[in-house]
């Protein structure tokens, strides 16, 4: 799995209003051999957030230990291909105690993708 350059910026003005949200989400930009992708993610502000790629597809993992949770998206190319959300109880009957990196933590998650 290989590291993903990427910044993070709050969605316009225009874009939340559109959607009808009160407050903007992030986005998300990074560039694959298909070009330069902007994506909307699920992601908090204060969540921690870590990008990797691997065969083909790049997983955004958002963790939030304070919280208590962690959210994981895959994006091929322009496309979601899948998402996943787990918190409290959800998220430590799956790791138990373990701690885990973001790689690891991606694993973990990617197979309820």
């Amino acid at each position: 799995m290989r590291k993903v350059d990427y910044q993070l910026q709050k969605e316009s003005f225009k874009d939340m209003a559109a959607a009808g949200r009160l407050s903007p989400c992030l986005e998300i930009t990074f560039r694959d051999r298909r070009g330069k992708h902007i994506h909307k993610i699920g992601a908090g502000y204060s969540d921690d957030i870590a990008a990797f790629r691997e065969n083909g597809a790049t997983y955004i993992l958002s963790l939030n230990p304070a919280l208590g949770y962690a959210g994981l998206e895959a994006f091929e190319g322009d496309e979601k291909t899948g998402d996943v959300f787990l918190q409290g109880d959800q998220l430590l009957d799956l790791l138990g105690d373990k701690d885990l990196g973001p790689v690891q933590l991606i694993y973990e998650l990617s197979v309820f993708i």
